[in-house]
């Protein structure tokens, strides 16, 4: 098992309640939607789960608002932060440089984009079988989001107490 799914596992086993809360909160879903549940859990902070609505991931993690979203993207493809900056300022000009300079000072986690891919991940788990819960960890340095199975709660029910 990888480093990041050891973590992830780890981090799961030490909120069994709010995965528990989260995972029969969404079964009882009957479509998916911006409003379906997801489950965020924090490894800094005072609140270290939260049960949320996907839609609501933005107001939860701090994020770049969409008109970065294409500096992102070319730095993520290996564009250089300067010549990211000069095709991005080129090509939305002062929508561009007002979201550039809002964000000086301020180091968010994940992109739009990112909150995009989310949601798409949270569709694709709803539409499972068993169905499956998005998880979004803030790790406080990063970000990462992965799918859990709400049918592990009622699997860990069911084991004989140790």
């Amino acid at each position: 098992m990888d480093d990041l799914k050891t973590r992830h596992e780890r981090l799961l086993d030490s909120h069994p309640e709010a995965l528990r809360n989260a995972a029969n909160q969404l079964l009882g879903e009957a479509t998916w939607s911006l409003a379906t549940t997801a489950l965020l859990l924090s490894t800094t902070g005072p609140d270290p789960s939260r049960v949320v609505a996907v839609g609501d991931l933005g107001r939860w993690i701090d994020h770049l608002g969409p008109d970065l979203d294409g500096f992102v993207r070319l730095r993520r493809q290996g564009v250089a932060t300067e010549e990211a900056y000069a095709r991005c300022r080129e090509l939305e000009g002062d929508t561009f440089l007002g979201a550039w300079n809002a964000l000086q000072g301020r180091h968010p986690l994940v992109s739009h984009d990112d909150l995009n891919r989310f949601a798409v991940l949270s569709q694709q788990g709803f539409s499972r079988s068993p169905r499956n819960m998005l998880v979004v960890v803030n790790w406080g340095d990063q970000v990462t989001a992965f799918l859990v199975a709400c049918d592990r709660v009622k699997r860990q029910k069911e084991r004989p107490a140790a």
